[in-house]
């Protein structure tokens, strides 16, 4: 059975997701802020641990600031499952984020555990997310926090 025109197009934006999703997370590991500014809408939004960052500038400088700490940086991307309705998607992933604080001691890490729920839209640029919140489900090694800042943090 040959797959249909509609079919590609899902297959190929789910790729297209998918490897946004994979390289804005990379860009983090790199502290490469632009390259996950990238990943999002102008006026998207995410939420972590309660506090919701609107527009690129606030979702950058939240982990630009919270992750300044840390060397190195290690987000494991898995089950990302998505559904694509046009020029919209929604689904999830899973990631482990290993934050190492100094490389000459690499055995002394935070580890989280973290379940991402995200929306997506497809615009000129290509598909930006729009909207991402984030569960911490469990936490390992070394305490892991975020500054405390209300809204727009």
């Amino acid at each position: 059975m040959t797959p249909t025109d509609t079919e590609l197009q899902a297959l190929a934006d789910e790729r297209d997701i998918r490897n946004l999703i994979l390289s804005a997370w990379a860009g983090i590991d790199r502290k490469d802020w632009d390259a996950y500014a990238g990943a999002f809408a102008d006026d998207g939004e995410f939420e972590i641990l309660g506090q919701r960052r609107r527009g690129r500038e606030a979702i950058v400088a939240g982990p630009e600031r919270d992750l300044s700490g840390y060397e190195r940086l290690q987000h494991i991307i898995t089950n990302v499952f998505m559904q694509v309705d046009g020029d919209a998607a929604h689904g999830h992933w899973y990631a482990i984020a290993v934050h190492v604080p100094k490389v000459a001691a690499p055995a002394e890490h935070a580890d989280v555990g973290l379940h991402y729920c995200f929306r997506a839209a497809r615009s000129a640029d290509g598909w930006q997310l729009a909207e991402v919140t984030v569960e911490m489900v469990w936490s390992s090694g070394m305490n892991f926090e975020i500054a405390e800042h209300g809204d727009d943090a």
